[in-house]
């Protein structure tokens, strides 16, 4: 029986035509800030669907997200990035 994942998604279960799109996004952009409504409009998909996705990809431990702040306190875009082989969490 596969293990699952902290969504309750087997681990290794197939990714969705979006989750892999993110991902190949991410590579292409990666470590430069970008929100989840630009990701979202450079894959013509709707935020809300990539918020859960990015979630998903992060919990599974697919996606790296580093938080950004301004000096204000407020959130600024993400960056986003990919695991290093070996894990980096």
């Amino acid at each position: 029986m596969a293990e699952a994942s902290q969504t309750g998604r087997p681990r290794g279960a197939r990714l969705s035509k979006t989750a892999v799109g993110i991902l190949a996004y991410v590579g292409r952009n990666e470590g430069e800030p970008r929100s989840k409504a630009q990701i979202a409009e450079a894959l013509g998909r709707n935020v809300k669907t990539v918020d859960r996705l990015i979630a998903r990809l992060r919990d599974e431990g697919l996606l790296v997200v580093d938080q950004r702040w301004a000096e204000n306190g407020g959130q600024l875009a993400n960056t986003y990035r990919l695991p290093r082989v070996g894990g980096d969490g």
